[in-house]
Parts: C-alpha cells; structure tokens; sequence
C-alpha cells in the first residue's frame, strides 16, 4: 500500500511540473495595434514573455537567442485560397556578453545593453512602430484578415541544442497566431483591435 501511495505522489508531483512549465513557457499577447503613419501602417504590441530556467542558462553562458514576430494580412476569396497580401518578418535577438556583464539585444537593424536579462526580455515584449503594411499595398474599402505571432528560432541555435528543443518542451518558445479582421477604413475611425 505504501509503495503504491509513494508512486501516486511522484505521479501526482511529475503531472504538475509539466502543467507548471507549460504555463510558463508561452507568448501570449496582451496589446496589439495597428496605426497609420504617413505611408504606412505600424504595428505596436506589448506580450508576456518568460524564459525557461534551460533557457536562461543558455543565454547567460553565451548562446544567442534569437525570436521571430511574424505578421501576415490576407484577403478572402470566395473562388480560391485566401491572397496573401504582406507577410513580413522581425528577428530579435538577447545575448550575452560576458567582457562587459551586459546583455545585447538587437530588433532588427537596431542594437541597445541591458544591465540584466529581465530588462533584455522588457525589449523584445515590446514591439513599437513596425512598419507591417505599406499603404499603396492595400485597398482602403476592403476588410483583412491579420494574424500575429512570436516564436523562439531554435533552428538558430547550435545543432546540439536543437535536438534538446526537439526533445523538451520548455525549449519551444512560442505563441498562438493572433488573427484578428483589419479595415483601415474602421481602423482610421477608431475602430482597431
């Protein structure tokens, strides 16, 4: 009785540790808003980001970790597939370096120091005036579908560490597309997601 008592504990205590991890392994995103400006439309987005402790250590023994933010638009069509109508890319990347105890984090062409890895993940939580739409791209009176997302590129990392992504959970970083219905017309008039 007791043997099986001790096995239902470890059972018990193993279920949440993963559910634990699951949770604390995701993106999700709790702002996102596209604007015009000038001849384009920007994206701002703020996500809930969290490293694994895997993850963290990686990082502080001088691994590269690099995400990818995915933005796609698309229009309906009734006689085919869905137009694709943008569908950009931006890498983000923390590093650490360890001459200067700082942390190197690059969106895009831009590069700043972060005194410490929280302040580095502040940065790429924040996305701020992406240009996702040229306007000439778009056709004001018509509706779109956009959809959002951001994802840890383990295909980036070292080949040893890939197979340690493929194999664990907490190393595949990412969050759920987030598709929402996009008309400039209504997003000029206030109306936004």
């Amino acid at each position: 009785m007791r043997r099986i008592l001790n096995w239902m504990a470890v059972v018990i205590y193993s279920w949440t540790m993963l559910v634990g991890v699951a949770h604390a392994d995701e993106i999700t995103f709790q702002k996102i808003n596209l604007r015009p400006v000038e001849k384009a439309w920007v994206l701002d987005a703020t996500l809930a980001l969290e490293l694994s402790p895997a993850l963290e250590q990686l990082v502080v023994k001088g691994v590269t970790l690099q995400f990818v933010t995915e933005f796609q638009l698309t229009k309906s069509r009734w006689y085919w597939f869905d137009a694709k109508t943008v569908e950009v890319q931006r890498v983000s990347k923390i590093s650490y370096q360890a001459l200067t105890n700082q942390y190197r984090v690059t969106l895009g062409n831009f590069s700043l120091t972060a005194a410490n890895l929280k302040q580095a993940l502040a940065a790429v939580r924040t996305i701020e005036d992406w240009a996702v739409i040229e306007a000439s791209a778009i056709d004001p009176n018509q509706t779109y579908q956009a959809a959002v997302r951001m994802r840890l590129d383990t295909n980036q990392l070292a080949k040893p560490f890939q197979v340690n992504a493929i194999n664990s959970r907490s190393w595949n970083l990412q969050s759920d597309w987030q598709r929402f219905e996009f008309s400039p017309k209504s997003a000029i008039n206030g109306v936004n997601p």
